[in-house]
């Protein structure tokens, strides 16, 4: 900008030695009054009009004592060469004796006035170059918080598939079925987890989880690993919401438990069918629904689902930490949607 520019040169001028200013201030008012005495003729009325324009670079340049070093020879110039008699320190009129007065005062208020803009500039300047310092550093410390967040959800998602590693040989070595069964339930829920600490990033200060890229990725897996080659096309209908960590955990332990809920019992003998998982924002509440067209809760069904199980008690747990509410509703023929909601505010 240019007031910057003026500002650089006014600083590296008034670091000159003080006899260098005083010097180039008589050079400036002496050549001010050369190019009114050239311009006599065009300027009679006008006597100290240039003047000001001397006065007004060197207290620029100089500083406030060149200003008004400026305003005094100007002055003596005016006395002697343009106000009558000329050559002579003596005024013969009174007008003029006036006249000079005012200008010496309009000058000094000139030297005065430019000086404290000077100085207001140069601590606006200062005071943008510390913002930009503190800008600078904040973003490099945001920088470093992402950086360690990433660092932190490494290494959390590497003990996590450590874990489950351990579970994965301890249900090998089970003998019983329901045990293998329940380790491996284990072992999904331990993915889960370590898929919401594989994309935190961070929002406004806080390790957060988008909702989209997590939900999907994790019903790909589910589809990948639990459905196969069943004929159940499971679909995926989710907003991009940024959720807590802690929240996102319980989201996706509610997902996996009531995907593996409806991969079990909606569609026996091998029955085609669809599972939705559904997750949007209405108003102040979050709704997260599974729905399948499956068999539903019928009370003569082999394997009737009672909610009295671990993964019933764990959705209303998780549904309760989320400070909402675990709904379901069944039909004989259209299958079950369960539905929690719970408050976009923590």
């Amino acid at each position: 900008m240019l007031w910057r520019e003026l500002l650089a040169q006014a600083a590296r001028a008034r670091l000159w030695p003080t006899w260098a200013q005083y010097a180039g201030t008589v050079a400036t008012v002496t050549g001010m009054l050369a190019l009114r005495l050239g311009l006599a003729h065009y300027l009679s009325g006008y006597p100290i009009l240039l003047f000001f324009a001397a006065i007004f670079g060197c207290a620029v340049l100089f500083g406030r004592r060149a200003g008004a070093f400026a305003v005094l020879l100007s002055a003596a110039y005016i006395a002697y060469f343009l106000l009558p008699p000329t050559f002579s320190f003596a005024i013969g009129r009174s007008q003029d004796v006036l006249g000079l007065g005012l200008f010496i005062i309009i000058g000094l208020a000139i030297a005065v006035v430019i000086e404290a803009l000077h100085t207001a500039l140069q601590d606006v300047t200062d005071l943008n170059s510390n913002l930009q310092s503190a800008n600078a550093r904040l973003t490099a410390a945001e920088g470093e918080k992402d950086l360690l967040l990433r660092e932190a959800g490494h290494r959390m998602k590497n003990d996590l598939t450590m874990l489950v590693a351990l579970v994965q040989l301890q249900q090998r070595a089970a003998p019983d079925e329901g045990a293998r069964a329940v380790l491996a339930t284990t072992v999904e829920r331990i993915r889960v987890m370590a898929r919401v600490h594989d994309r935190l990033h961070r929002a406004q200060g806080e390790a957060v989880i988008s909702t989209a890229a997590f939900i999907t990725e994790l019903c790909d897996d589910l589809r990948a690993s639990a459905i196969a080659f069943q004929p159940i096309l499971l679909a995926v209908d989710v907003e991009p919401h940024d959720l807590l960590q802690s929240r996102a955990v319980a989201v996706g332990l509610i997902i996996n438990e009531l995907l593996t809920n409806a991969l079990k019992y909606a569609f026996p003998d091998e029955r085609s069918g669809r599972i939705t998982v559904i997750f949007r924002r209405d108003d102040q509440d979050y709704r997260l629904e599974v729905v399948d067209d499956g068999v539903g809760m019928q009370p003569d069904h082999p394997h009737p689902i009672k909610g009295s199980g671990l993964g019933q008690r764990l959705i209303r747990s998780l549904a309760a930490q989320l400070g909402g509410t675990f709904t379901r509703v069944t039909d004989v023929t259209q299958g079950v949607r369960a539905k929690v909601v719970f408050p976009v505010v923590a």
